[in-house]
């Protein structure tokens, strides 16, 4: 979701999202089961939802108010496209600034990385801004790979947790020089605007990357773990791929334990954090993001269903447990 849970100096012009793990019935989702309250007022606004990426959009009427705590909430009756409903409402929190900001969003991490080289043919290009944006803003012919810089190469491009994809159609040639760009018009939820194309380059070379991707636990992950849960990786990974699905935790026993899930491009690491179940919002609240319980036994399970940058798998479920400490 964004904001993301118990965030502060949010921009007064923001908009809200939730991201779903699977495609949702679009006509299920509206302002009666996406609600944003000030802890006294019911905030009006509208809902839209981006098929493509999974996104359902709350568009608060007239902005937000500055200075204020908001919690939003996700209530049971969102189906998926096979009618599952969500089980449980899901809320978080977050904390409005002075005022909006006005810096525009630009891009922190390509990869591949401007000048490289010896890239796999089979790779996608991805672009990581410094802002939450708005989705389908990307994806309106702004986000473009072009062979020799000339030719335009075709692709998709979907969006997950600030980071842009663009997928290939077909594998990119041997020993090319490609060129991508994002240009001006791609726009954040705070409703700004960039202000200069962005574009990098990068050569192939003669293979295909078949490795599969390889996920380290942390020494610190092993035991005594609060809120958050970590993996690294060996290699850039799919943020689209990490979803609450594919990255679990139950505990103790098999009681699923709920949480968000995120993939830090930058350091290539997932984190999986636990969030409080609140079915009412609860303004007074101090914080959505919840310590595990002490003295107990997790397990946590990272599926095959989580891919580096080519679309490669891990070779087998990774899952290990953990105690907490008193």
């Amino acid at each position: 979701m964004t904001p993301a849970e118990d965030l502060s100096d949010i921009p007064i012009n923001s908009k809200l999202t939730a991201t779903f793990s699977e495609a949702m019935i679009a006509t299920a989702i509206g302002t009666g089961n996406f609600r944003l309250t000030d802890g006294v007022s019911s905030i009006a606004g509208t809902v839209s939802y981006d098929a493509t990426n999974h996104i359902a959009v709350f568009t608060p009427t007239g902005g937000l108010a500055p200075s204020t705590r908001y919690t939003a909430t996700i209530v049971t009756g969102i189906k998926d496209l096979a009618g599952n409903p969500l089980t449980t409402d899901f809320a978080w929190c977050f904390v409005t600034a002075v005022s909006g900001f006005a810096t525009a969003p630009g891009v922190t991490i390509t990869v591949p990385a401007g000048a490289a080289t010896n890239v796999a043919m089979n790779s996608e290009v991805s672009a990581t801004f410094s802002q939450d944006m708005d989705a389908p803003t990307i994806a309106a012919g702004r986000f473009t790979v072009a062979e020799n810089g000339v030719t335009p190469v075709s692709g998709r491009v979907t969006y997950f947790g600030r980071t842009a994809t663009f997928a290939p159609t077909r594998e990119l040639a041997s020993n090319t020089t490609y060129t991508a760009t994002i240009t001006t018009g791609v726009v954040s939820l705070a409703g700004v605007a960039s202000d200069a194309n962005v574009t990098w380059s990068f050569t192939t070379g003669t293979h295909v990357d078949v490795t599969a991707p390889v996920g380290t636990i942390p020494v610190s992950a092993e035991s005594g773990v609060k809120k958050r849960i970590d993996v690294v990786f060996s290699e850039p990974m799919n943020p689209a791929t990490f979803t609450t699905a594919s990255f679990t935790v139950t505990g103790p026993g098999a009681a699923p334990v709920i949480g968000t899930v995120a993939l830090d491009t930058a350091s290539n690491t997932a984190t999986f954090t636990r969030i409080n179940h609140l079915t009412t919002p609860v303004i007074s609240h101090p914080s959505p993001v919840s310590d595990l319980e002490p003295n107990t036994t997790y397990t946590a399970t990272l599926t095959t269903g989580v891919t580096d940058t080519v679309g490669t798998a891990l070779t087998g479920n990774l899952v290990w447990s953990f105690t907490t400490a008193p």
